[in-house]
């Protein structure tokens, strides 16, 4: 397989270093290059301008005992203790995240929402919504 396969096969799966260091943490799930959306509402970051829109991404989700971690193609990246972020499942296979960005990043605003194509996706919002309330208590 060439340089270039091998990249694209690779597009949107957890990178080796950051996956290393949620494994020491007791890595309780990864799902990996899952193809979804991500939308922006008013999102801002200070000294920009606000963005609203949407963009396709590959992305990969693992959680650990103390944060949930999303990395994606086209720099779509969360890292996040419990809380913030609310799951559910909106259709068949489609796992969706909502977050407000400053709850997250006290230097954003906006709201951010992903969409994530997988056949795990009830089963990933389960654990998230147990992880949530166990981390809470």
């Amino acid at each position: 397989m060439g340089p270039i396969k091998r990249w694209w096969d690779g597009r949107g799966g957890m990178p080796d270093s950051l996956r290393k260091e949620l494994e020491a943490e007791g890595l309780e799930l990864l799902e990996e290059r899952m193809k979804g959306r991500v939308t922006y509402r008013g999102y801002m970051i200070v000294g920009q301008r606000p963005t609203t829109g949407d963009q396709p991404t590959i992305a990969s989700l693992a959680l650990t005992p103390t944060r949930l971690v999303v990395r994606g193609t086209q720099g779509v990246q969360l890292d996040t203790p419990p809380g913030p972020v609310q799951s559910e499942v909106k259709a068949d296979g489609v796992l969706v995240l909502r977050y407000d960005a400053a709850d997250i990043y006290p230097s954003r605003a906006g709201t951010v929402e992903m969409e994530l194509s997988t056949p795990r996706a009830a089963d990933i919002h389960a654990r998230l919504q147990a992880w949530t309330q166990t981390s809470a208590s």
